[in-house]
């Protein structure tokens, strides 16, 4: 038996990998029925061995070979492949071996990314199961979340997996590792909370200026100093927290240019990830039109007025934020 496991959500192909060799070799028979083996380095001889050795102790022999396909994308500085002759002649001889796999042997090649249409890629595919792991885009990453969480026995809110998706957009890899922190904190309750994701995901500031425009935009000065302070006292620069509020409020210049779109529209016509769409359309509902505007250009005043040393910036946040939840700017 022949099976390709492959894909780049590396977390959910290595659990996958852990259930089959459970299955097939559990316990103590996999110290002598279980071998694995480099695919950059493997010869047909090499791999003829290992499959078609008899299993011992057991009926089942479980042969892993890894990362088989990077041998055939080995490309020189003229573009040719550098071993085109010797990897066409394995691929030949391999095509030709793997429907004879022992029935007591499963061949399991395990590619760590997308499999690809190569040549060697669709010989992997034809010659028995094919299982793919991937890692969604920023679109599906909120629903992967959720599913991911339920199927590890809890829950997580809608607005909780949101935050969770944009906090780690730009390395989806990190979401099963904050997830397996999260779980441990809530391992008692089984439901994560926006304000968990918060308290231990560590979120660029971006993501974690959102509590402070939340809380302008919706006129709340209390709430808006303390999420200020809490980010400068963080340790956060004051001229990046101003860069990250100028940012959000750029996505409200935007909904209010764009009153009467879904938040499926403007992100498509923008570029606009979909849950900053759906905040910037939200938000834009406490704004008269044109006054996102002149939040923008009250911002830029306070820049300009930091440059030229007229005042700290700290202090001219804190007046920003005051005049802006007051809108009297």
């Amino acid at each position: 038996m022949v099976i390709t496991l492959s894909g780049d959500d590396i977390s959910r192909l290595n659990a996958r990998l852990d259930q089959l060799t459970g299955e097939l070799v559990p316990g103590e028979l996999a110290t002598f029925n279980l071998l694995e083996l480099d695919g950059s380095e493997l010869t047909l001889e090499i791999l003829r061995s290992a499959a078609d050795a008899i299993p011992f102790m057991g009926d089942r022999r479980v042969v892993i070979v890894r990362g088989l396909l990077g041998r055939f994308s080995d490309r020189g500085e003229d573009g040719s492949s550098k071993r085109d002759s010797a990897a066409s002649g394995f691929l030949k001889d391999l095509r030709e071996y793997l429907p004879k796999v022992p029935d007591s042997t499963v061949l399991i090649f395990l590619e760590r990314r997308r499999l690809g249409s190569g040549a060697a890629a669709n010989a992997l595919r034809s010659a028995g199961a094919h299982e793919e792991f991937l890692l969604p885009t920023a679109d599906n990453l909120p629903g992967y979340i959720a599913r991911t969480v339920q199927e590890r026995g809890a829950r997580i809110e809608r607005q909780a997996a949101a935050l969770l998706a944009q906090g780690v957009s730009d390395n989806p890899q990190r979401v099963h590792s904050e997830l397996d922190k999260l779980l441990a904190y809530k391992a008692e309750e089984r439901v994560i909370t926006a304000e968990d994701v918060k308290a231990l995901v560590d979120m660029p500031l971006d993501v974690a200026v959102w509590d402070l425009t939340d809380a302008l935009f919706a006129r709340d000065s209390r709430s808006a100093l303390r999420a200020l302070r809490s980010l400068l006292e963080g340790g956060q620069p004051p001229q990046q927290v101003m860069g990250a509020i100028a940012s959000q409020i750029r996505n409200l210049v935007i909904a209010d240019a764009s009153r009467g779109l879904n938040p499926n529209a403007l992100a498509e016509r923008t570029g606009m990830r979909p849950y900053a769409a759906r905040k910037a359309l939200a938000s834009v509902r406490n704004f008269r039109p044109g006054e996102p505007q002149r939040l923008l250009t009250a911002l830029t005043e306070v820049d300009l007025e930091y440059k030229t040393g007229r005042k700290e910036l700290d202090t001219a946040l804190e007046l920003f934020v005051l005049k802006a939840c007051a809108r009297t700017l």
